[in-house]
This record gives C-alpha cells, structure tokens and sequence, in this order.
C-alpha cells in the first residue's frame, strides 16, 4: 500500500489564535514536534507533501501556485501526478484500485480528493483524465465502458447517494458475497456515463442527496464516510470476427472517510461506550483491520488471529482494498498546528501502520466471458434436466414434480436475463431508458440561479450551496411538507413549522415576515426575527434549530467570508456571552489600552533620547574647555545611562509576563467560546427531540472549573471548561447530574436513530437501541457521591517551618459559596533537630522531613449531603497516592473523622519551591440519605419510561404529514379520529413541557448571572492578592471572598 502524508497551511481560526507549527517535512520524512514537551518523532512514507506555505494565488485563474523556484509547496496537480496517475495506469492495466484520504475534521481530506474552486483534486482531475485517454484511443478494435456509482456509510447504514432520501430503504442496503463478483453493495444503482460532464453530474447529485438527507436528520457530514466507485471496462475485439477476444475490469474505489478524532471516542482508546458507538464503529474496525494487515504483513499474526472485515460496513467494502485483490494508495491528511498536536501524531501513526499492509493484486481478465460461459452451461443443463434428458439411471422426467419444475423455469428465466445484461453493448446501456421503478432520477442542474435565492450552508464546505430555494415574485410561504397545504419553500428538520415564515420579493427587494408562533424561531445575522426585516446580499439566516442559509442576491458581488462555521457562531453569540459575560469586550479594551500605552512610552522614550543626544553633544563640544570635568560629566552620564537600561531591561520583562497573560487569556477565551458554541448546539438539538419523544428532561450547557495536578480548583479563563448539566424536573437539586460534550455527542447519534425509525414507520415495540440515550444507568446514581467542596492549607507555613494548630478551614465549591469548616492541623518536624533555628527548608537540603496532617472534624455541613462523608487528598510533594479517611457512617452535620497520617519527604530545592508556591486541597464528599436516595431514583426510573406509540404519533405530526395514509371521504375514521385525540394530546403536553422549560431556562439564567457576577468578583480579588508579600507567619490563614 502507497502511503502520502500532506499537511494544510493555518486555517482563519488558526491563525485568529496564534498557533504555531508542530510539523516539518524534508524528502519523504514527516517530523512531528511538540515544543513544550520537548518530543519529536520522524516517520519516512512514501510522498511527503509539503502544502502549508510558500504558495501564491493567480489572480486571473484563482490556482494556487508555488511562490518561487526553490518553494516546497505541493500543488494539487503535484498530488496527482504522483497519485492519481498511478491509479489510472493500474487500473488501465486491469487492475482494482482504491484511494482513501484519512485524517481528522478540517485537516484537508476532502481538498485532496475533491478540491475547491479552480483547485480541482483527484477525483474530478482522475474523471476527467479518464476520458481524455478514451477519446485519444486511436485503436478501433477496443471499446470502453464507464459507470459510476456512490454510496453513503452513516451509522452503520449504507445508503446509495443516487437515490432521492426519500426512496432510501429503511435500515439501508445489505452487502453480499459472490464467488464470481467478490463483495458487492445488493441494489446500489450504477450510471453508464460517456464524458466528463455526465460523470461530473453524477458526483453533483450524490452530493445533493447527501445534504439533503444530512439536513432533515440534523447530521453533519464529517460523521459519514463516502464511496464512489468507477467500473472501467476495456473490451479487446478480435480484428478478422470482430468478436469479443479479451476484457479488462477494474473498479476505481474513491473514499473520502468521516473525521479520524471521533475513533478516539470509541473502544479504540478505551472501554467502548455503549451509547453511540455505530457512529464511530467503522474508523475502529479500520484501525483494527490495519493493524493484523500490518501484523500479517510483517509475519507477526497470531495463529487463529483474523482480520475482522466484518465487524463494519465500511471494512466489508473495503475488504478488497485492504487486503486483497487491489492497489492501494492512502492520503494521510494532517493540520500543522500545535492545538491538532494529539491527533496529528495519531494519523501519522495510523499512516505508518498503514505502510505495513500487502495486498496481491491481480489482473482482472476476461470475468464476463467465464460468467457467460457458466451461465450457458448452467441453462443447458437445466434444460436437459427439464426434458429428462442426462438424467441418473432409473430417473425420469415424470418424477420432477411441479413445484420443482417451476423452480427450474424461474431459475432459467433469471439466467436468461443475467446472460443478456451480460452481453450488453455499453452504448446499450448508456441510451437505454430508466423507468420510474429502478431507474435514476434526472441529473441536477448546477447553474447559478439569477433571480434572488436561499443557499444552504454545511459543516463541509464541499456541500454548501447544494440546496437552493428560488424566491418567486410575490409571497413565498416557508416551512415543512403538509399535504393539505404545500408551502412554496419546504425545509425540513427540527423546530421547522408548517408555516415558518415568509418571504416577499418585490422588485428583487426581499422581505421576510416571521410567524405569530412564538416557537418557531427564526434568525437573521445571528438576532431572533420578531419583525418583518428587509435582506441584504449574504445575510445569514437560520430556521428551525439546524438549517443555515445565505441568502443570494445574484445582481450583488457575493465573497467566501460567510460559510456555516460563522454563521453558528454568529447564532450562538448572545448565548455564549450569557455564559461567558463581557470577557471579549474586556479583553479587547484591555488590548487598547495596552496599545496606548505603549505609544505614550515610546514617545516619551524618543523625546528624552532626544535631550541626552544634545546633552552629549554640549558635553563634547566643551570638551577642551575642561577636559576633567568634562570626563566626569561622561562618567556619571554613562552611570545614569546603565541604571536606566536595567530598569529598561526589567520592565520589558514585565510587559512581556503581561503580553504572555494577555495571550494566554485571549486563547483560552477563543477555546472557551468554540467549546460553549458547540455545545450550544448539541444542547438545542437533544432538547428537540426530548421533546419529540416525550422525554422529561433538560440539557443546559455549564461552566466549572477543572483541578490542577496538585489538586487544587484552578482560576481564570485557563482552568475552565464546559459540561452539560442534565436537569429531570421530577428529581431534587439534591441529585446532580452532570455529562461531559463527547457523551452528549455520542447519545445524539441514538437519539436520531429513534426518531429516523419512527419517522419511517418502524413498530414503536421493535425501537430498541439497548439503553435509553437521555438517561443514565441507575447504577451510576446509586453509586455517586457528590463533591461538597474543598479545603486549602497554603503549604508555605511547611516551607517556613510552622505549624497549624488546629484551625477551622472553610470547606468552599466550585462555585465559591462556603459549605462548612474543616478542622484540621498541620506539624512538621525532623528527627533530633530543632527546627525553631532554622527559617526555612532550603536550610535543611538533604533532610527527611515529617509532615503530620490531622483531619479531626467538619463542622455545619448542608443537610442535603449529610450521610457517609469522608475526605480526600493527594500531597504531591510526598507521594502520588491519594490518601482517604474513613467514612463517618452516621447522617450528621458534624461528622468527626480523627484522621492521623504522617508524611515523609527528602528535602531537595525543587521539594522547597513546591511547597513555597502550592496548597493542600482536601476534598470533601457526602452522600445523601438512602431513603431519599431511593425516593430520587425510583422517579428516575418512572423519568426513563417510554411511549414511543406517542412519540411516533407526535413525530408524524411534526415531521411529514404526507406518510400518513387516510381513507378517502370517511371523516369519522378510526385513524383519523386516534390521529387527532393524539395529537391534540400531545399538544396540550408540548404546551405544558414549554412553559416549564421557559421557567427553568429563567431559573437557569439567573443562576449563571450569579455565577459569573461571583467568578469576576473572585478573580478581581485574585488579581489584588498578586501583589500581597508573602510574609512569614504563625498560623494559616484563609481568605474568604
């Protein structure tokens, strides 16, 4: 197998953040670093592609080109010459061939095999060369076939991307096994093409249909892996009969797989999660199907050991190209920025296992003249089995009784045609005509629109545009499919109403009118639609909860600085800045000032450099007035000049400690708002279909602060992170219940599973997924014990040599309320010294220090958490162990615990400083009382129950009305009459659900307020206690803001 490895240059955000480099490249080596941590490692492949810089773009034809003569960059014509090439001379030969791009999200798989504008990739580079070659074909002896086919792997489902979504069958298509045709996909459609453009329109409708369907089912696209496939047939006549002599087959796998870093996610890094794993389960499987190929390339797999094609879709596709009967080439697509560190280290050692992997390859010669040939065997020996003919001694024709006889005729029949579709001229097949039943629609039509429109926008940016809502003259009613009613504009998807909104377009001026329905939102720039609104070229518009759309004014100039990432963050802006509050604005003012200031200074500098240029200048124009006071003079100038460049000097080191805290702060805020805008997201997404399938449950997004290594809170933006806090209204705030982003991302995938399968019908008993996606396993609550908070002694009285008598420490949360007090002590000693000479430890370098810790009691503990409590610690300086008391058993406000530990530790420097500069957290926990406990999670269990009956019946009523079936002209049906009672029902629950969901969002609100009106309190004080002296003392002292 071919391996090639291409890193990309900085996207916007990238370089927005300041990101640095963490790839080189020289030859056929890729080097990857990481310079805080001092690692590097060098991989050889195959082609090292260097594509991060030293390019320029053509202004006339947009192509991006080296910058100068001695530039490493590798253009996409570079990349094909070397790759794609290869692939057709292979497959010209008669061989199979496959091409794969791997690599995370964003790292540039999709610009190598596909392009982007004028940068055209392999695939449409390959297409065209394909044709080229036929048409300069000079011999009239040889005929060419070609046809295309693309499929979609999604969820472990394989959809044929040349199918409308609608006509997708459930549960998507098998793949089968044949020892003539090897593995093949049963019912996936392939189009005979005979040019460029026809295959290039084959590519665009797969494409069409694929955002399509990822729209309606709220699906992104780096979560599916794409297959298209060219069959290449060359047909050899003999020159005197003019007859078939010799054919070549080849199949041309072309795969664009989904991003590498949600592998990480699943059992390939770790115990596999039950919940959403499908999604995931096939760059598992791959990485596990690599890995033996490599182990049996390199002679090193075990006896019994097999490779595991079966156990994913895509690995059952691919099992030809893995390990079989083809050439394989692999584009490991990498980001070269410091942030992708982790995974860029994981694709360069996917790709280098991936080297190990040797296939045997064959020419595929004359397959269709063995099937015939079979086939007219096969028919003549039905035949005379038929005619009891050839029969076995003492058999008889008469004794073949009749429903074996019509076995045989059938089986004939479906011989007979599969022999004529075998013999089938290509030209035949291309002319003749599809019928509604089996054949494919009409190919779409790529031209722009020039009257104004709606253009959607797609996490891939190879899918945006697809979709285009043409505005006619006059009212343009939006919103999703109703038979009874049909809306000009139908989008389909979550929070999308029957009637939406409103577009008028009069005299190509387009005005857009929100509905009186308060839940059915609409967005424009990122500000909810209340009235009706005029739309500007490009304006950014969403509805419902997922669709993004631009619209297009075609009489406008239109530029590439709004794709989908912007506008979701643009949607999500006014939530992540209730979260955050006004840290952007903050830091910006404080980057104003900063500049400003500067300027003062520098200005100041020049003007007093400017006075000491002519102070000297006097000093030498008298120089032989008086030459000794002159000297003097120079002598206390030159003084005055070395002060003030060491007072230079370290101020210069001050504003460059304040530049690096800026920095680092302005990234982490960057860090921060990618994080909440993606959970925003999510969150809007599990909370719709909560609410579809009747589930009574709330996702809010939530800000805390992580622990350090040493085991204390961290402060500032830095040591933030976002959870997803999961709110039952029927439980107490007793139990907290909190996810992290990856597993809300990771049960999203179940939860479209179940409303995908009762959309399309499925019997609401037979909707099983093996858990339930919006709940958590019992057990799990039975066995949490909730953090009441922490208590910090500040390990410089250690350092200074002091003791703790006893002191009540405050026990405070994340959130910075004070829970309690701890009542604790602290002693060090040495053996046989006196430590009252000593001021402090780096006297006593080389010496076994004691350090006693006594937890004695806590005292005026919430009530809620007053069961089984214990503390927990780790002083790191000692040992990495985590150190526990005992458990006070009883339900108590004042649980005495009467812990005694003794902890000893070489002094060294490096211990010292650790202690100057660090706290002891001690952790405390409780439980709540198992009578209230059980009464929690019996309403959890009564929370997780199910109607999907209901839940189907409010999807259908929500989603696409056109599926359900009504007897004509009789009103009083039972259908109808259920139908209604239900929805009527369930609308009266959705009314309710609302208003509780509003109230909480309030509560929710003003509890975040709070929350983040305490933090920048905190770090206000944080900030003011900087430049407290640290001053020796007798006791611990713990300030509480």
């Amino acid at each position: 197998v071919k391996v090639a490895v291409r890193v990309r240059p900085f996207n916007a955000r990238e370089k927005s953040e300041g990101a640095e480099l963490c790839v080189s490249m020289e030859g056929n080596m890729t080097k990857v670093f990481n310079q805080q941590t001092s690692y590097e490692k060098e991989f050889f492949f195959d082609y090292s592609y260097w594509s991060h810089d030293g390019f320029v773009e053509d202004p006339e034809t947009g192509i991006l080109n080296k910058d100068s003569a001695t530039s490493k960059y590798a253009d996409q014509q570079t990349v094909f010459e070397d790759l794609g090439i290869g692939v057709l001379n292979n497959a010209w030969e008669g061989y199979n061939c496959c091409l794969f791009a791997y690599g995370q999200t964003g790292s540039g798989k999709s610009y190598s095999m596909v392009g982007y504008g004028p940068n055209k990739g392999i695939i449409p580079i390959a297409c065209e060369e394909i044709f080229k070659r036929i048409s300069g074909s000079s011999s009239p002896y040889v005929e060419y076939k070609v046809s295309a086919s693309m499929v979609e792997i999604y969820n472990e489902q394989v959809q044929d991307l040349l199918q409308p979504p609608q006509n997708r069958v459930k549960g998507g298509l098998r793949i089968r096994e044949d020892p003539k045709q090897g593995v093949f996909v049963e019912g996936m459609q392939a189009k005979s093409v005979g040019s460029y453009e026809e295959i290039s329109a084959v590519l665009d409708l797969g494409n069409k249909h694929r955002t399509v369907a990822a729209t309606q089912m709220n699906a992104t696209s780096s979560r599916a892996h794409t297959v298209l496939t060219i069959d290449f047939t060359q047909i050899f006549y003999d020159e005197d009969s003019g007859k078939p002599l010799n054919r070549k087959q080849s199949k041309i796998n072309l795969v664009d797989l989904a991003g590498s870093e949600r592998a990480s996610k699943t059992g390939a890094a770790g115990d596999r999660l039950q919940e959403g794993s499908n999604i995931n389960k096939s760059l598992s499987t791959l990485g596990k199907v690599i890995t033996a190929l490599a182990k049996r390339g390199s002679g090193k797999l075990g006896k019994g050991e097999v490779i595991p094609y079966r156990e994913s879709k895509l690995t059952r596709i691919l099992q030809n190209a893995l390990g079989g009967n083809s050439k394989t080439t692999m584009i490991a697509a990498i980001s070269p920025a410091t942030f992708n560190f982790e995974e860029t280290l994981s694709t360069l050692r996917y790709a280098d296992a991936v080297k190990s992997i040797k296939n045997q390859a064959i020419v595929n010669e004359t397959p269709q003249e063995k099937l015939i040939r079979e086939l007219k065997e096969e028919n003549e020996k039905l035949k005379a089995l038929l005619e009891g003919k050839a029969l076995p001694e003492g058999s008889a024709s008469s004794r073949v009784d009749d429903d074996i006889r019509l076995q045989y005729e059938q089986q004939i029949e479906e011989l007979r045609k599969a022999k004529e579709e075998a013999e089938k001229t290509w030209q035949e097949r291309a002319n003749a005509p599809t019928t509604p039943a089996t054949g494919l629609p009409a190919l779409p039509q790529t031209q722009r629109p020039d009257a104004p429109h709606l253009s959607n926008l797609n996490e891939d940016p190879l899918l945006s545009g697809y979709i285009r809502h043409v505005f006619k003259p006059g009212a343009n009613r939006i919103g999703k499919k109703n038979p009874d009613d049909m809306p000009d504009i139908v989008i389909e998807g979550l929070g999308i109403g029957i009637n939406h909104c409103t577009v008028v377009l009069n005299d190509d001026e387009a005005k857009i009118i929100p509905s009186q329905d308060p839940n059915l939102k609409t967005m424009v720039n990122g500000k909810l639609l209340t009235s009706e609104q005029i739309l500007e070229n490009q304006d950014r518009v969403k509805f419902g909860n997922h669709n993004f759309f631009l619209y297009i004014d075609p009489e406008e100039i239109s530029n590439q600085e709004f794709d989908w990432e912007y506008a979701v963050n643009e949607a999500n802006a006014e939530q992540v800045k209730g979260l955050i509050g006004n840290q952007d604005e903050e830091l910006k003012a404080q980057q104003e000032e900063m500049k400003k200031k500067l300027e003062a200074e520098w200005e100041e500098a020049r003007r007093k450099m400017e006075e000491e240029r002519k102070q000297l200048e006097e000093l030498l124009s008298s120089k032989e007035k008086d030459d000794s006071a002159t000297r003097k003079a120079l002598a206390e100038r030159e003084g005055e000049l070395i002060s003030r460049q060491r007072a230079m000097e370290e101020e210069m080191r001050k504003k460059e400690a304040s530049l690096k805290a800026y920095e680092e702060n302005r990234l982490a805020l960057e860090r921060l708002k990618k994080l909440l805008t993606h959970a925003i997201q999510q969150i809007n997404e599990a909370n719709e279909r909560a609410v579809l399938l009747g589930k009574s449950v709330i996702f809010q997004p939530e800000l805390y602060r992580e622990k350090r290594a040493d085991g204390t809170i961290g402060s500032g933006l830095a040591s933030t992170n976002v959870r997803i806090k999961v709110v039952y209204p029927e439980l107490s705030d007793d139990i907290k219940i909190h996810w992290s982003l990856d597993k809300l991302e990771g049960r999203l995938i179940d939860m479209q599973e179940i409303c995908n399968q009762l959309s399309m019908g499925a019997s609401p008993e037979d909707i099983d997924v093996g858990y339930d996606p919006f709940a958590d396993k019992i057990e799990n609550i039975e066995e949490t014990y909730q953090l009441i908070g922490h208590s910090y002694i500040y390990l410089d009285v250690v350092y200074y040599l002091m003791e703790v008598d006893e002191d009540y420490i405050p026990i405070i949360d994340d959130r910075g309320s004070k829970k309690g007090s701890l009542r604790v002590a602290l002693k060090t000693e040495v053996k046989g010294m006196n430590l009252e000479d000593y001021d402090n430890l780096k006297e006593l370098l080389n010496k076994n220090l004691d350090i006693t810790l006594k937890i004695v009691e806590a005292v005026d503990i919430p009530e809620n958490y007053s069961t089984n409590m214990y503390c927990a610690y780790n002083l790191t300086m000692c040992s990495q162990e985590e150190f526990t008391t005992e458990k006070c058993m009883e339900t108590t406000t004042n649980p005495q615990f009467n812990y005694t530990k003794v902890h000893s530790v070489a002094v060294t420097p490096e211990v010292a400083e650790d202690f100057l500069n660090h706290a002891l957290a001690i952790s405390v926990f409780g439980d709540i009382t198992q009578e209230k406990k059980q009464e929690e999670i019996n309403k959890l269990k009564h929370a997780s129950t199910t109607n999907y009956a209901m839940a189907q019946a409010n999807i259908k009523a929500n989603m696409d009305l056109s599926d359900i079936e009504e007897e004509e002209d009789q009103d009083n049906s039972p259908l109808r009459k259920s139908t209604t009672r239900g929805v009527t029902e369930l609308k009266t629950k959705l009314e309710q659900k609302e208003e509780l969901i509003q109230k909480l969002k309030a509560e929710q609100l003003q509890k975040e307020e709070e929350y983040n009106r305490k933090m920048r309190e905190i770090e206000e004080k944080e900030k003011k206690l900087e430049n407290v002296a640290v001053a020796k003392r007798g006791s611990c002292a713990c300030i509480i803001f």
